[in-house]
């Protein structure tokens, strides 16, 4: 997975990983109001499982 340098301080954007899947839940539940008509996603991230298997897939998809 890429990862990108945000300054000297060792800060770095990188995808979401499936271990993550419990905050990014919490995440898409504090904006599922606000994103949910122009983030389709938001709607099928609704508990742990569902947020897993979505952070899973998209590790699979870049590793291919």
């Amino acid at each position: 997975m890429f990862a990108i340098s945000l300054g000297d301080d060792r800060a770095e954007l990188r995808p979401l990983e499936s271990w993550q899947a419990e905050e990014f839940l919490a995440h898409m539940d504090r904006a599922r109001e606000l994103v949910d008509s122009w983030i389709p996603l938001a709607s099928f991230v609704t508990d742990p499982e569902s947020a897993r298997a979505l952070l899973q897939r998209y590790a699979e998809k870049q590793a291919a």
